[in-house]
């Protein structure tokens, strides 16, 4: 995809969204306060160093880092469009938190996403829980899967499989994706992808490594 292209390693608190051009901070849905708690440890079934970190985000993006592929605003800008990403405890299918991604789809087209290596050599299948407001014949969004040796110039949209929709139901609901053929660490990313032109915002939660 002909666009932007960006990466960063973070560790957003709850509320502080990474931005595009602008920010969507003034959502009240991505602006929750940060618990006096400890963070909850995530659930991991790999026995290895390079084990999955904070799978629910219950310590913010802790473990995790930014990436993002998505073109310019329409026009002669070389913006990309608006894009977030954060930390909300306004739903979670595991744990207090989840992971909430945005972009404005005006230009029909970006993907953002959240990778962290990881050993899959005892690993049969990677699991993560979506949210959709709502079940829709419309295709908007799908889910972006990566797990694999990370190419040297980094992620692009190209490299995902893209092949689920997100609005093929209402509420959270389970993807799983094959890693039988991967060994050793490894690449994991998901995130979202979109395919319509209009602000597109889902979340993450509860993403798992299964050895069975």
């Amino acid at each position: 995809m002909a666009g932007f292209t960006g990466f960063l390693g973070v560790g957003l608190a709850e509320g502080t969204p990474l931005t595009g051009r602008s920010t969507t901070s003034t959502d009240p849905q991505d602006e929750s306060e940060r618990p006096d708690d400890p963070p909850i440890p995530e659930r991991s079934t790999t026995p290895s160093s390079r084990a999955l970190r904070n799978g629910s985000f219950e310590s913010y993006l802790d473990g995790w880092s930014v990436g993002t592929d998505l073109p310019s605003e329409p026009g002669e800008s070389t913006d990309p469009v608006e894009h977030s990403v954060s930390i909300t405890s306004e739903r979670a299918s595991d744990g207090d938190h989840s992971l909430a991604l945005y972009i404005d789809g005006i230009a029909d087209d970006g993907t953002i996403w959240v990778e962290q290596p990881v050993n899959v050599s005892r690993v049969r299948t990677v699991t993560v829980d979506v949210y959709s407001q709502q079940e829709s014949y419309n295709r908007m969004s799908q889910v972006a899967f990566f797990a694999g040796k990370k190419p040297r110039g980094g992620l692009a949209e190209s490299d995902f499989n893209r092949e689920k929709d997100i609005e093929d139901h209402s509420g959270w609901k389970t993807y799983s994706y094959s890693v039988d053929d991967l060994s050793g660490t490894v690449t994991l990313a998901v995130g979202m992808n979109v395919v319509w032109e209009t602000g597109i915002r889902r979340y993450f939660d509860d993403v798992r490594l299964v050895t069975e």
